[in-house]
């Protein structure tokens, strides 16, 4: 009797051992605790009832000197960034979001370790060509600033101009108190593409750089949606809703097969009414200009 009571409890344990193993764990960590970053990590659990997803304090992730088997990260901010690449070995996979590649070329310049995949924060530079051009059909001649930390970009955005029949005037920038330069930029420009480069778009630069922007009536795309309430035209973004979608996408799929980096497939637009209207744009739902942006020629 006692034995066989043994042997079905053995047997119980053994079952329970087997279901709690095939459960992939998720931590999810931010540079901040916040409200907002425990509801996006409850609402990501909500989608993927398999998998055991919880948020871990930063100060109790970095403490961490290993991580069981199958584990998973999803890492919010370049500082949790750096403390990954301090990590010598390649588990566990790791999901890095809310970095540009600005942010992330500081850290790693042309490295990649193949164990990180970047959801990258800025909007994709194709798609934000793509939507000055549906905007501006007519525009033929876009200026863009640079700096040293968005320099690597300029092939990039020079190719993405020329696939839509638009001729990049740029400029260096690193004196962002430098406006003769900036004029001179405009002088020979229709509209203006802003990079997510703080170096050049910052609360300290925005209002001159549209100031001698919009005296020229020229629009400046980008370089975030953050930037449209300052009297930026327009920008594509992602909300919580993109973000959680791709997450669950790629959580589905085994670690080995996620890409290097990402964007999100599904996004939104937001345009500055009272600019567009100043510039004679009023026709541009942002709801039709989705449907444009969202032809596969650009697709990023």
């Amino acid at each position: 009797m006692w034995a066989y009571l043994w042997r079905l409890l053995g047997l119980c344990c053994l079952l329970l051992s087997i279901s709690t193993s095939g459960q992939a764990q998720v931590i999810i960590s931010a540079e901040q605790d916040s409200p907002a970053v425990r509801s996006f990590t409850q609402e990501l659990a909500q989608r993927l009832p398999a998998f055991t997803i919880d948020y871990m304090p930063r100060a109790q992730l970095e403490a961490q000197s290993q991580f069981s088997e199958g584990t998973q990260l999803i890492l919010l901010g370049p500082e949790l960034l750096q403390w990954r690449l301090q990590l010598t070995h390649s588990n566990p996979y790791t999901l890095i979001m809310q970095v540009s590649r600005v942010q992330a070329y500081q850290q790693l310049k042309h490295q990649h370790p193949q164990h990180l995949t970047f959801l990258w924060s800025d909007p994709p530079i194709k798609r934000q060509i793509a939507l000055l051009k549906a905007m501006q059909p007519d525009v033929k001649h876009v200026g863009v600033l640079y700096g040293d930390h968005s320099a690597f970009l300029m092939t990039e955005v020079e190719q993405a101009m020329q696939a839509q029949g638009l001729v990049l005037h740029k400029y260096y920038w690193p004196n962002s108190y430098d406006a003769r330069g900036l004029g001179r930029l405009l002088n020979k420009t229709d509209a203006l593409l802003g990079l997510d480069d703080l170096q050049i778009y910052n609360p300290t630069t925005i209002k001159s750089i549209l100031l001698s922007s919009y005296a020229r009536k020229q629009a400046l795309i980008g370089p975030t949606a953050a930037f449209i309430k300052a009297g930026s035209l327009a920008s594509t973004y992602s909300d919580k809703d993109d973000w959680l979608h791709s997450l669950q996408t790629l959580l589905n799929r085994p670690t080995q097969s996620w890409p290097r980096e990402a964007y999100p497939d599904a996004f939104k637009i937001l345009v500055n009414q009272q600019v567009a209207r100043s510039l004679g744009l009023q026709n541009h739902h942002p709801s039709e200009l989705i449907k444009v942006l969202q032809q596969p020629r650009y697709t990023p």
